[in-house]
C-alpha cells in the first residue's frame, strides 16, 4: 500500500521509505551541521556547490575539507565555473594542494567558445558524507548566508538533512555528474555503493534532472503537487517567474478554495527578474492568491501542500532552472516535517508585508511596461 500523501507524488514508485529528515534553517543552522558532518567523515565526502566563495565562511569550509583530506578522506568537490566566477582560481588550487579532488563544471575557455556550455550550469548544492548523511537545498557557501551578527547578509534559506537509504540516491546524482567531468582515476561507480540502512519512517523522492534527459522532471513533479492541493499551499522562491502552466495551476488551486500563499523577497539580487515576477502578481491577486514580500532576501526554495507534502531543493520557478540548470529537489511525505516547514514559512510571512490588489494597482504605467517587457524576456533570463 502506498504511503498516505503519495497522491502528491507524480511517480509514487520513486518514493524511498525508511528516512530520517531534519529541516535546517538559514546559515545559522546549516553551516554548523555541514561542518560537523565534514569533520566526522572518515571515508569520503561528495560536495557540489554553485557558489563557493573565498570569504570567511568559504575559508572555514576549505580548511575543514583540507583537514578531512589530510586524514585520508577522499574529498570530491564539484563547483560551478560561472557560479564561482568571483572566486579566485588560487582558492581552489590551494585545496588541490591539500589533496582535495576539485573539478570545475563547464569551465569556459575563450579560445574554444561554446555558448551552450556557458548557459548550462550546475545549480545544485549538495553534501554527502560517508554515504551516511546527505544535505541539499538552496544555500551556497558564501557570506550572504551568514547571519547579520557575524557580518553576513542574513539571506533566508532552507536545507534538508537526510539519513537512510535515500542518501545513496543523492550521492548517485552527484557521482553521475562527477564521473562525466573527473579524470578516470577519481571516478566512483554509484552502483558499487550499498545504500545505508533505514533510519526512520519518512518516505521521500529525490527528483533531479540530467544534462541530456528529464529536463522538465522537477517542473512536472511540482505541477502535479499543485494540482493536487485541496486546502493549503505555501510557495517560497527568490526568482518567481512561472510559466503559464504553473501560473494557471496556482490560480485554479486558489479558486478551488485553497489557501494559496507566496513568500518572495521585496528585492532579490536581480532587478530584471524582480520586474518579471511582478508581471504575474495581478492575475494571482485577482484569483485570491496571497503574496507576502520580505525585506530580507528570501532565497528559500520550498513548496508545501496540505500539511503533508514538502518539496525543498535548489529549483527556482524560472526558465533557467526549468531548461538549463542541473537542479535537485527532495519531495517529502510526512506530517511532522511539513508542520516544521510551514511554521518556518509562517514566521517569515509574519515578518513580511502582504501585497494587496488595491495597492498594487496604483503602480505607475512605466512600471507596468517594464514588468511586461521583463516577463516577455523570461526565456532568456
Amino acid at each position: 500500500m502506498p504511503p498516505p500523501g503519495s497522491r502528491y507524488i507524480e511517480d509514487p514508485q520513486a518514493l524511498i521509505t525508511g528516512q530520517a529528515v531534519r529541516l535546517l534553517r538559514n546559515g545559522a543552522e546549516t553551516f554548523p551541521a555541514w561542518l560537523e558532518a565534514i569533520d566526522r567523515a572518515r571515508e569520503r565526502i561528495s560536495i557540489e556547490m554553485y557558489i563557493f566563495s573565498d570569504d570567511a565562511i568559504g575559508q572555514k569550509f576549505s580548511e575543514a575539507l583540507a583537514r578531512a583530506a589530510q586524514r585520508g578522506v577522499q574529498v570530491r568537490l564539484l563547483y560551478d565555473f560561472v557560479g564561482c566566477r568571483g572566486t579566485p582560481a588560487g582558492f581552489f588550487q590551494r585545496m588541490r594542494g591539500f589533496g582535495i579532488h576539485v573539478v570545475a563544471y563547464h569551465k569556459y575557455r575563450f579560445w574554444r567558445p561554446r555558448l551552450w556550455s556557458l548557459i548550462r550550469r550546475n545549480h545544485r548544492k549538495t553534501l554527502v558524507c560517508d554515504g551516511r548523511v546527505a544535505f541539499t537545498g538552496g544555500l551556497n557557501i558564501a557570506n550572504d548566508w551568514v547571519c547579520l551578527a557575524d557580518g553576513g547578509g542574513d539571506w533566508h534559506d532552507a536545507v534538508i538533512q537526510i539519513e537512510g537509504p535515500a542518501v545513496a540516491t543523492v550521492e548517485g546524482v552527484f557521482l553521475r555528474t562527477w564521473n562525466r567531468r573527473a579524470p578516470k582515476r577519481l571516478r566512483l561507480d554509484p552502483a558499487r555503493l550499498p545504500p545505508p540502512a533505514p533510519a526512520g519512517d519518512v518516505a521521500l523522492a529525490v527528483i533531479s534532472n540530467s544534462e541530456l534527459r528529464d529536463r522538465f522532471v522537477i517542473r512536472r513533479a511540482a505541477l502535479h503537487a499543485i494540482r493536487g492541493c485541496r486546502e493549503r499551499l505555501y510557495l517560497a522562491n527568490p526568482y518567481f517567474v512561472p510559466d503559464r502552466g504553473i501560473l494557471s495551476a496556482l490560480r485554479q488551486a486558489a479558486r478551488r478554495g485553497a489557501d494559496v500563499r507566496l513568500l518572495l523577497p521585496m528585492s532579490s539580487d536581480s532587478l530584471i527578474l524582480d520586474l518579471a515576477a511582478r508581471a504575474v502578481f495581478e492575475p494571482l491577486l485577482a484569483a485570491s492568491v496571497r503574496i507576502f514580500r520580505s525585506r530580507s532576501v528570501i532565497h528559500t526554495k520550498v513548496l508545501a501542500v496540505d500539511g503533508i507534502f514538502v518539496s525543498i531543493g535548489s529549483y527556482n520557478f524560472d526558465h533557467r532552472s526549468l531548461a538549463y540548470n542541473l537542479e535537485m529537489v527532495v519531495n517529502v511525505i510526512d506530517n511532522a516535517y511539513a508542520a516544521t516547514v510551514v511554521a518556518m514559512l509562517d514566521g517569515d510571512m509574519a515578518a513580511s508585508e502582504e501585497l494587496t490588489g488595491e495597492r498594487f494597482a496604483r503602480r505607475s504605467w512605466l512600471g507596468r511596461l517594464l514588468e511586461r517587457l521583463a516577463y516577455s524576456l523570461r526565456q532568456w533570463l
